[in-house]
Order: structure tokens, then C-alpha cells, then sequence
């Protein structure tokens, strides 16, 4: 519009030069022409000695808050750049960035010679990995009548996790030591859960009838049980299933994450470990983490939210698979607690509770007991 606008005021002055025959106005109007002219190549040379870096420094953040993004914008020309504009893109998982989730921001500055640094915030609304692309480069001339665009394709992930919350469990059969009430009722420990063998060792009193070496205690007439590579005290086994989890969309999933964090904090602090497993489509078996504390919660998030993309397809064939019911079947006779894709936890084959969408965080602060009523 500035452009028609100035090709106007041109016209303008060429006709009433024309009509009174004043010849500072034909000047004028020649002027204003090669005004226009260079504008068009200015913009041009502009672009050239202008480049933009994503700082790639500070790529996590909480939910709620906003998500941290920093540019360098180089300037190696010998003028100064008046205006320019760097479009974004963001968007949650591995989303096509052409879908309506996809979120778009236009970032407008001015660039004198050497480093600029750009700093812009965007909102962090939902738990996952967060894709911010850059787009392209806008750069215009000094009266704004051209601009000069150079694509790019560079892009950065920023990690949203959610807030630091803790779920009150009054599950009895999580106690300090990690024994339980019944012996039935015990976690297994962590070398039960697949770690290799370590050594054998003489039996000591509360060692689980599950780790005895029967071949070498038949043949010495003695009780042994195999120490494992990363035995320690007992751990409780949470186990995940995606069964539900692509129903709720990104608000699904992210309610699915702020379930799965406070659950994890909770029970480290009943437990001295938490071994998390999961069945991992990519290849073929389960797969498997230990949390302790915070930052191992942030290691295992990590990892879930980069195998997202195949979360749909993981429930779809758990869903619609005999062998993975079969195995579902096994872990519900382990008696192991199990949090699955609709919010529900269950221990082994038992319902615990079945957590809601819309009252997530109340009932996150309510806390349950073992029986699934609010504590």
C-alpha cells in the first residue's frame, strides 16, 4: 500500500509539473522516481549482510511459564538495516507444522553494524517438546516500499515440563524400606525387573523367593539368590500404557504428563526408587528407566515426549494386538501399579483411581489411598 501510495505522489508530481510547466517539480518527480528505483535494490543489498542464529541456551522450561527464545542477528554490511522482520513457527510434538495447531509470531527489529540480540518469549501452555522454527527473513528498505525475503530452516526444541507437584499417596504397601504389609503385597526389586546378574550370594532373611539360584543351592544344599547389577533397596515398578492416550489431543496428553510427574514424585518420596517401563515400538520391547528425584523425572519425560510420534500407533496396536493383552495380563498378575493413556491407575488388575481431565488438579492435591477414595 506505502508503495502505490508513493508511486502516486510521483504520478502527482509529474502531472502538475507537466500542467504548469515548473521545472523544479520535473526535477522532483525525476528525483522521486530514483528514489524508487534504489529502494527496490536496496533492500536487496540489506538482506545480504544480514543473518539470524537461534541461541541455542536455556531449552527448558515449566509449564505456565513463558518459553525463552534468543537471536543473533549479524549485520556485516556497511549500513545499517532500519527494519526487518524474522517469522516464526512453533508447535507441540511432531506435529506437521501446517496443521491449525501450529502457532505463528512475527518478530520486527532494527540492526546497526555487528551483533544484535534478540530476546522474545512464546507461551508454554501444555507439557511436551515444543518446535520453534525459523522461518524466514523479511528486510526492508529505509522509506518501507521493498522488502527482500530469504528463506531459512532452522529450528530448535525447547522442553515444557509440567509444574513441580506432588500426588499424596497413602498406598500401605509403599513404606520406607519398600516392604509391604503382606509379602504378596512387595514390589519387586530392581533386578527383578530384567538387570543383569551380578554374583550369587547366601540367602539372608527377606530376600525374595523369585531371586533363588535353584540349581546351585540343589547342588550345594544350601540356599543361594542372585545379586543383581543394580539391586539396592526395593523399588516400586510403575508401568505405562498407552492405551487412550491420542483421545484427548494435546490437552490429553498434557494432562497425561502432569498425572505421570506427580505420580513419580510421589512415590520417590515413598519409595528410594521408581523403575518405569513401557513398551517401546521403535524397538520391539520393553523399555525401562529408574527415577529417584526430580531430574531423573526430567531425563524420563525427555525421552517420552521425542517417542510421542508413535505414541497413536503404539495404542492402536496395543488396542487391536492378542500378544500385548496377553502381556498386559502379565503385569496385572505381578501385581505392579499401572498408569494407563484415560488417567486410570490401577494395582495389577485392581482400579485405584480413574483421574479426570477437567478435575486433574484437585485431585492431584486431594491425593488418593490404596482403596481409590480421596484421601
Amino acid at each position: 500500500m506505502r508503495r502505490v501510495g508513493f508511486a502516486g505522489i510521483i504520478l502527482l508530481t509529474c502531472y502538475m509539473a507537466g500542467t504548469f510547466r515548473f521545472r523544479p517539480l520535473m526535477v522532483l518527480a525525476g528525483m522521486e522516481g530514483i528514489v524508487f528505483c534504489l529502494s527496490y535494490f536496496l533492500c536487496r543489498y540489506l538482506k545480504q549482510g544480514l543473518s539470524v542464529q537461534v541461541l541455542r541456551h536455556g531449552e527448558i522450561t515449566e509449564k505456565g511459564r513463558w518459553l525463552p527464545c534468543r537471536m543473533k542477528v549479524q549485520n556485516t554490511g556497511k549500513l545499517p538495516v532500519s527494519r526487518f522482520c524474522i517469522k516464526l513457527r512453533y508447535w507441540y510434538g511432531q506435529e506437521d507444522r501446517k496443521q491449525k495447531n501450529c502457532q505463528t509470531k512475527w518478530v520486527w527489529g532494527s540492526a546497526g553494524q555487528g551483533e544484535t540480540i534478540l530476546q522474545l518469549e512464546l507461551a508454554g501452555g501444555f507439557c511436551g517438546l515444543v518446535t520453534v522454527q525459523v522461518v524466514c527473513l523479511r528486510v526492508y528498505d529505509y522509506l518501507a516500499l521493498f522488502s527482500s525475503v530469504e528463506k531459512l530452516n532452522e529450528t530448535v526444541e525447547v522442553a515444557v515440563y509440567p509444574r513441580d507437584r506432588v500426588l499424596g499417596l497413602g498406598l500401605p504397601f509403599l513404606g520406607k524400606d519398600g516392604e509391604a504389609a503382606a509379602p504378596e503385597q512387595r514390589m519387586p526389586k530392581m533386578g527383578e525387573t530384567g538387570h543383569e546378574v551380578r554374583q550369587l550370594r547366601e540367602y539372608r532373611p527377606g530376600d525374595s523367593s523369585r531371586s533363588i539360584h535353584w540349581n546351585q543351592s540343589a547342588r550345594t544344599g544350601q540356599l543361594w539368590v542372585k545379586e543383581y547389577e543394580k539391586e539396592a533397596d526395593a523399588a516400586t515398578e510403575l508401568f505405562l500404557e498407552w492405551e487412550g492416550l491420542g483421545e484427548g489431543g494435546i490437552a490429553g496428553q498434557d494432562a497425561f504428563y502432569e498425572l505421570l510427574w506427580a505420580l513419580l514424585r510421589g512415590l520417590t518420596k515413598k519409595a528410594p526408587a521408581v523403575w518405569v517401563s513401557w513398551y517401546d515400538r521403535t524397538r520391539g520391547c520393553l523399555g525401562g528407566k529408574e527415577v529417584k528425584d526430580a531430574a531423573q523425572c526430567r531425563e524420563l519425560l525427555l525421552g517420552l515426549y521425542r517417542e510421542e510420534n508413535a505414541f497413536g500407533a503404539m495404542a492402536q496396536e496395543e488396542e487391536n494386538n492378542a500378544a500385548w493383552e496377553n502381556r498386559k495380563l502379565v503385569y496385572a498378575r505381578r501385581q505392579v501399579l499401572r498408569l494407563d493413556g484415560r488417567l486410570r491407575l490401577y494395582w495389577g488388575d485392581r482400579l485405584l483411581f480413574a483421574f479426570s481431565q477437567e478435575n486433574l488438579e484437585q485431585q492431584i492435591e486431594g491425593g488418593i489411598s490404596f482403596f481409590g477414595d480421596p484421601k
